[in-house]
């Protein structure tokens, strides 16, 4: 297709200059088809290189010739400033171009033809008059008509080309091709559009067109094409056609406005696919995945209630071997702590039977000693009574003066008096350890609370001693029922946990007394490193431990905990790591069966 058609009304006389402007017409065309189809842009830019060479040769022979006939001065001028005004413009393009590709467009090529057909029906045919005949050319005038009625003939001829071709096309594609006025009046459709429509080619009306649209979908078609024509802007839209029988049909279809240069809105343009089998394959894969999915879901419902099965039997094995451990380990602890209460009573009955014979002769040793002060005392009086120069009172002095006999006197009641005080509380230690030790008596029993926290303190001190100062804060707690011997044991696992978290030297804070009226607390707080959250989540669990193998088996907090809740008490921890741990023990101070729970 072309911009421009070369015929022989465009012929000037000249036969050089002919063939030119042959070529320049070609140079024309061949850029509208690259600019048509969106050919390379280093090509576009090449062609419009070359229109604008041959150009400039192209002028410089017409200028060439006009000299050597000694054409009108006047026109030459004119003739010439023509000429350098259109390659100055060309020359501008070309560099536009190569710096943005879209300086080449629709409106260069409508200059361009618009310049070649006025100049060689117009300056140039005047020109080959002048130089063919030998006339001045100012003497020589061109019909304005012919002129016209040329331009129009060769620009008819060009559209009327582009239309058929444009119509074969359209004819000879398996797509609904159609075209409407800025009325919404259509003026063509292709073939194979009315072939689908199911109408017969002629006169064609709107009416026509909707009521073949599937009545379910006339509006929503309406609606796009209005849209596109008041918008301006391309849709794309699906709908359904009814043909012979009842057939139904799927289009997706595009649809472009048609714009003039003055940007007037001149119609609509559409081109329209059938998408009947896409449909078709599109429903049959929806319903077989509705079927895949019934089926998943039945499947997976069918292996869920299978899973749930399985977890709740998994979960009750759990649950009977967490039970299983517990039961294992809380017996271990009981028998190791029963052994280490035979152990411990056995040897605080071996110690106290000695010490009981210390403890007597210490008395014993004691009133000896005052009666030998006594006697020392009476000694000293005597001798005093002698004269100076007496043997015995000299000898006396010597005596005293050696041995430092009041010296001895003080020393020796202070050190009488202190072994005493060993021996107490030797066997205050003793009895604690007995009454400790008694960890097989479950049956409650009135308990000195505050008395247990001092004898476990007694019983532990080596482990605090080098660890930790020890600040009692005691509330005055009166004794209550329940099973001191297993207290006991918390607070000695608590305390010695305390210790052993502290790294060097820290302090345990044991608070007591009463919350509420029905509530006594007991509250052992340390300085030490402290716990992480997943840590304190864990403490009680049965065997958890933090500490390396062999230093721990990971039961004391466990078995603390149950003694606790076997009381229908609560205990709680509180721990922020790096500053230290608090636990609190709280425990009803009615009988255990008629304790409420802690609010």
């Amino acid at each position: 297709m072309s911009i421009l058609t070369w015929n022989d009304q465009l012929l000037v006389g000249l036969d050089s200059v002919d063939r030119q402007h042959q070529k320049l017409v070609e140079l024309i065309n061949k850029l509208d088809e690259l600019v048509a189809v969106g050919g390379d842009s280093d090509v576009l830019v090449a062609t419009v290189g070359d229109l604008a060479d041959y150009t400039a040769y192209h002028f410089r022979h017409e200028e060439e010739l006009m000299a050597a006939a000694n054409f009108n001065p006047e026109l030459f001028a004119k003739h010439s400033e023509e000429h350098r005004e259109f390659v100055d413009k060309i020359r501008s393009v070309q560099l536009d171009a190569e710096r943005d590709r879209s300086a080449i467009s629709g409106d260069l090529l409508d200059f361009l033809v618009d310049w070649l057909c006025h100049h060689i029906l117009k300056t140039d045919k005047l020109m080959g008059i002048s130089l063919s005949k030998g006339v001045d050319a100012a003497r020589i005038e061109i019909d304005r008509h012919e002129h016209l009625g040329v331009l129009h003939s060769n620009l008819y001829s060009a559209l009327r080309e582009s239309e058929e071709r444009f119509k074969d096309l359209a004819d000879n594609l398996p797509a609904l091709i159609w075209i409407t006025n800025a009325k919404h009046m259509p003026i063509f459709c292709n073939r194979f559009w009315f072939k689908t429509f199911g109408l017969h080619s002629g006169r064609l009306e709107k009416q026509q067109w909707m009521k073949v649209i599937h009545p379910d979908d006339r509006e929503q078609v309406m609606a796009a094409y209005s849209k596109a024509a008041g918008e301006k802007t391309k849709l794309k839209i699906e709908y359904r056609l009814l043909g012979d029988g009842g057939k139904v049909s799927w289009i997706l279809e595009t649809t472009a406005p048609r714009v003039r240069r003055n940007g007037e809105f001149a119609g609509l343009m559409g081109c329209g696919m059938d998408i009947t089998l896409r449909k078709k394959a599109e429903a049959a894969l929806a319903k077989l995945n509705h079927q895949l999915e019934e089926q998943v879901a039945e499947r997976t419902l069918e292996l869920t209630v299978a899973n749930q099965t399985l977890e709740q039997d998994k979960n009750r094995l759990i649950q009977l071997n967490l039970q299983l451990q517990e039961a294992q380990s809380h017996l271990v602890q009981a028998e190791k702590m029963a052994s280490i209460g035979q152990l411990a009573a056995g040897v605080a009955h071996e110690i106290n039977n000695p010490l009981g014979y210390i403890y007597s002769n210490l008395n014993t040793l004691k009133n000896y000693i005052d009666e030998l002060a006594s006697a020392a005392t009476l000694a000293e009086r005597l001798a005093g009574n002698l004269p100076e120069n007496h043997p015995v009172a000299a000898e006396f002095r010597a005596f005293k003066s050696r041995v430092d006999l009041d010296f001895i006197k003080t020393d020796a009641g202070d050190l009488v008096k202190e072994s005493l005080e060993g021996a107490t509380r030797a066997k205050n230690i003793v009895q604690d350890l007995r009454d400790f030790s008694r960890i097989d008596r479950q049956n409650q029993a009135i308990f000195d609370l505050e008395a247990g926290l001092d004898a476990t303190l007694n019983i532990v001190n080596n482990e605090l001693k080098y660890k930790a100062a020890v600040v009692k804060d005691y509330g005055g707690v009166k004794p209550f029922l329940c099973v001191g011997a297993q207290l006991n044991q918390v607070f000695m696992n608590l305390l010695v946990n305390a210790a052993q978290a502290i790294a060097d030297f820290g302090k345990i804070t044991i608070r007591t007394g009463y919350r509420d009226a029905d509530w006594v607390f007991v509250e052992i707080a340390d300085t030490g490193s402290g716990m992480s959250d997943e840590v304190k989540a864990k403490i009680f669990d049965p065997f958890f431990t933090t500490k390396p193998v062999g230093k721990g088996t990971g039961l004391g907090l466990s078995l603390s905990y149950k003694i606790i809740k076997d009381h229908q008490g609560e205990i709680q921890v509180d721990s922020v790591q790096g500053q230290g741990t608090v636990f609190r023990i709280f425990l009803p101070l009615q009988p255990a069966t008629l304790a409420p729970k802690l609010p």
